[in-house]
This record gives structure tokens, C-alpha cells and sequence, in this order.
């Protein structure tokens, strides 16, 4: 299968967190979010990214950061993967020109059964660029 690369931007006007915090000490939120995802070549909108974002605090300034992503290609199905940092701060948001790379955990459609990686790498101006690859 043909690798794909597309794009998003946290500052895109229909770029859409929705945050619960659960507990203020030790810190820990549950967020949603959900924004259109573009074609590198077209820029037209190809899909949605969502993801269900956990951040929880683990001591003074230190927080673990969980996201559970999924890419819904509109047509040709999902492919969802797991990605996890740590930071010094209480966001969601990647740490800025620092690759995010994990594996595919599943996919549906035509990316059903697929295996492969993800990597995304988040720019200062918010734009947020994904590769996926597949395996032979």
C-alpha cells in the first residue's frame, strides 16, 4: 500500500478541543478533539482527526501525556494510533519540531489488518504534518 501524508493545524478555525478536568491535585484532564485533516498535494480536506487525550500529572511539573488518535479518511476507513510524551506543562498539544512516531494499533476499511507507522511532526505555527507507511 501507498504511504499517505496529510496535514492539520491546531490554529485551523474548525479545530475543536473539548476539556474535562477530573481533578485539580493531582492535576488530570480528559480532552476531545476533532479537526479536519487536508491533502499535502490539494489542500483539500480529506477526512477528520479525533482523539481522546489524557493529561495526568506524576509530580511537581511533570505530567504524562497520553493521545489516542484516529485518522477517518473519508471513503477509505480509519487507521488509529497511540502516541505518549511527557511534559512540563498541563497540555495536550505536541511538543513543537519534535517527531511523534508510534505504530498503527487499527485500523478499518481498506487500512484493515494493515500494520505500520505514523509519524507526525508539529510545527511552532500549529500546522501538524502526517506520514503513514505501511509494511510490505
Amino acid at each position: 500500500m501507498q504511504p499517505l501524508g496529510f496535514y492539520f493545524n491546531k490554529n485551523d478555525p474548525k479545530f475543536k478541543t473539548t476539556t474535562i478536568n477530573v481533578s485539580s491535585d493531582p492535576f488530570i484532564s480528559h480532552s476531545f478533539v476533532k479537526a479536519p485533516i487536508y491533502d499535502l498535494s490539494t489542500n483539500k480536506q480529506i477526512g477528520y482527526k479525533v482523539s481522546d487525550d489524557y493529561v495526568q500529572q506524576v509530580s511537581n511539573k511533570k505530567y504524562i501525556v497520553r493521545l489516542n488518535n484516529t485518522y477517518y479518511l473519508e471513503g477509505k476507513g480509519s487507521i488509529s494510533w497511540l502516541y505518549v510524551f511527557e511534559n512540563n506543562k498541563p497540555e495536550v498539544y505536541y511538543p513543537v519540531n519534535v517527531p511523534a512516531v508510534s505504530t498503527i494499533i487499527s485500523g478499518t476499511g481498506v487500512y484493515y489488518g494493515k500494520k505500520g507507522t505514523v509519524s507526525l511532526l508539529p510545527k511552532p505555527n500549529g500546522l501538524r504534518t502526517v506520514n503513514i507507511t505501511f509494511n510490505a
